[in-house]
């Protein structure tokens, strides 16, 4: 069985969907393949980002942030919008996966309280989301 594909996007690739990617590398293991893009990537992930996911207990390894053409769009299974609905129109058109909308608040300038905050609700629906996504029968993640 392949492992099942995500893309996280938000819209500089800078917090909350390299959060989401990470998460999800940690949680779905070798069953998940997971990636981030931004519609207007900054170029670089948020040092409150790396320090939030650390504090989280999540590795950062080759988490960076890049735009929707610099991920593989064929194959996907899922596309998660964290900015809501107006994400997922940015999708080039013949990408068939299934499309969630969330609306996570943007954490980018604030404390580290907040970056903690939004990281949280990033891993509780991302954990929602893995264990819809992968049978039960798989390894503990």
């Amino acid at each position: 069985m392949r492992p099942v594909s995500i893309l996280f996007i938000c819209i500089g690739n800078t917090c909350r969907s390299p959060m989401a990617e990470a998460i999800a590398r940690a949680l779905g293991g070798d069953s998940l393949v997971a990636h981030s893009a931004g519609i207007a990537p900054t170029g670089r992930v948020a040092s409150s980002t790396l320090e939030a996911l650390r504090a989280l207990g999540y590795p950062c390894a080759g988490l960076a942030s890049k735009g929707l053409d610099e991920v593989p769009l064929d194959g996907l299974d899922v596309v998660v919008s964290l900015i809501g609905p107006a994400g997922l129109a940015w999708l080039p058109a013949g990408v068939a996966a299934r499309r969630v909308a969330w609306t996570i608040p943007d954490p980018y300038g604030n404390d580290i309280a907040t970056y903690l905050a939004v990281a949280r609700t990033i891993e509780e629906r991302v954990r929602a989301l893995v264990d819809d996504l992968l049978p039960p029968e798989l390894p503990a993640r």
